[in-house]
């Protein structure tokens, strides 16, 4: 994840930043999701609200557009899971300097 230039967003999909993967292979009949975020690692000093929020999108066998709803992958092969978070704050609240963590679950049931 790279922060934006106005400091408000923390995203994968920020110039620089890049989605985690994940490599599914299902029989069908699976639903695919990602649970809300609710670990997280900020720095000390940043002592704003941030909403974080996971989504996904999958290409091969199924080709899903990003969503952050369950979807069901109805289609048996093998696909490729592009897994993105953003963190949001909002008003005059800005991401400090430091190291950020967070731990998105993707889930195939």
């Amino acid at each position: 994840m790279t922060v934006s230039s106005n400091l408000q967003s923390l995203s994968s999909h920020n110039a620089g930043g890049s989605a985690g993967s994940a490599q599914v292979d299902t029989t069908g009949g699976v639903s695919l999701s990602v649970d809300p975020v609710t670990t997280t690692s900020v720095p000390a000093s940043d002592t704003t609200a941030t909403t974080w929020t996971p989504t996904f999108a999958t290409s091969g066998a199924q080709t899903v557009a990003e969503t952050g709803t369950a979807t069901a992958l109805t289609v048996p092969g093998t696909s490729t899971v592009a897994i993105n978070l953003a963190g949001t704050t909002s008003g005059i609240n800005r991401f400090s300097a430091g190291n950020y963590q967070a731990t998105v679950t993707l889930r195939c049931e």
